[in-house]
């Protein structure tokens, strides 16, 4: 969400990821990144292509004006639209960087792999990946936005927003984490659980060229490789107005051309050290989604007056907290312990489904594809032709033949 089309928030796993949209923002981040800020100098030729997007945002919001109800909302899409255009304003050519002496060799490492990624993914993944990482912005925060989650007391349905050309989306981005608190305090003082996460990247899904960002530069190889794959999924096919398919489907992806680029690459250790993060990251999503599970049917239980429901709610979020203390202490799990510090309700559960519901469901039509990428896409693009409900009948089908 940085733009009123909607920017797309990226994620890793149980990672955060945003969209804004969100993709990079599902509130389960394991790796807690503090980047320091980047005294890169700006290149000159930014300034043109700033010029000409501040002037298109705001053209666009003219336009756009009529449908946007409210100073609130006004307000929204104008942070939106300077966020996006200090990302125009700070970026610079991957290439020049590359070829200037001043630059740290760390940064111009990453910067390489990236190269090698965008190749990868053309080459491989039926991913053409145009303009998109070819320019690096070092921002001077540790998240490139902040995302908002929201769902009802009683409910584990996220509250959506609607935006311009990509329909609803269940997740409101700020480029400022204090806005994202204060409509936080906002919307909990109403009676709505709330959770807050961080994304270190997001998707403008094609609007513009996504830049490379100093919030996930960093990330290990595994990590980045699964993050742009992520995001240049949401640019291989997007359906608009469902955002579990949407996310569920570059979270499986990501998953499949990660492990590709690994055994190509021949990185065994890497491979084997990433499929091992994946099971953690199941099992700890088996977890949540048992605890929705039990919710779901709670919430059904329409006989049941509020203090009774509320009480049965906090006993098994409290279950789910303390299955996940215990789980911290084995090997490989010491990351929950930021993650525990969040809020735990019916958003947190919510945001973490929208990236993992349908994931199994794609696994399985990946295999079916005989791990074809190309066959892959073609047959999600039938899957994103269907009408709502037959598509999650199919999902649903998928899901059920999975191992």
């Amino acid at each position: 969400m940085a733009l009123p089309a909607g920017l797309e928030p990226a994620t890793s796993g149980l990672e955060n990821r945003c969209s804004i949209q969100l993709s990079y923002g599902s509130p389960l981040q394991f790796t807690a990144l503090c980047v320091p800020r980047q005294a890169y100098p700006i290149a000159p030729e930014g300034a043109a292509c700033y010029w000409f997007a501040v002037i298109w945002l705001r053209v666009l919001l003219l336009l756009l004006f009529p449908l946007l109800i409210g100073c609130s909302t006004a307000a929204y899409y104008s942070q939106a639209a300077r966020g996006q255009c200090e990302l125009i304003w700070k970026r610079q050519p991957i290439d020049s960087l590359l070829a200037d002496p001043a630059q740290p060799d760390k940064l111009k490492h990453r910067l390489r792999l990236v190269n090698e990624l965008r190749e990868f993914a053309t080459a491989n993944l039926d991913l053409p990946a145009g303009d998109s990482y070819t320019h690096y912005v070092g921002l001077d925060r540790p998240m490139a936005l902040w995302v908002i989650n929201v769902a009802p007391e009683f409910s584990l349905k996220l509250k959506s927003w609607w935006y311009p050309f990509v329909g609803r989306f269940e997740g409101r981005g700020f480029f400022k984490k204090s806005a994202a608190e204060k409509l936080a305090k906002k919307l909990s003082g109403a009676g709505y659980d709330v959770v807050v996460s961080g994304a270190p990247a997001y998707s403008t899904l094609g609007w513009f060229a996504d830049p490379v960002l100093s919030t996930f530069v960093n990330f290990n190889d595994a990590e980045l490789a699964e993050l742009i794959f992520h995001e240049l999924t949401h640019q291989r096919l997007y359906v608009s107005g469902d955002t579990t398919f949407n996310e569920s489907f570059a979270t499986a992806t990501a998953r499949v051309a990660t492990l590709r680029w690994l055994n190509i690459r021949g990185d065994d250790e890497a491979r084997d050290e990433y499929a091992a993060s994946l099971d953690r990251h199941d099992r700890i999503t088996r977890k949540l989604r048992s605890t929705r599970t039990k919710l779901k049917i709670l919430y059904s239980e329409l006989h049941k007056n509020a203090a009774a429901m509320r009480k049965d709610k906090a006993r098994a979020i409290n279950d789910l907290r303390a299955d996940l203390e215990i789980l911290q202490n084995d090997p490989g799990f010491s990351g929950l312990q930021g993650w525990l510090r969040k809020p735990m309700n019916n958003a947190t559960l919510g945001s973490v489904a929208v990236y993992h519901k349908h994931v199994p469901a794609f696994l399985k039509l990946f295999e079916n594809c005989n791990q074809k990428f190309p066959d892959y896409f073609k047959a999600v693009e039938q899957l994103g032709k269907l009408p709502l409900s037959e598509r999650q009948r199919a999902l649903e089908a998928l899901c059920l033949s999975a191992p």
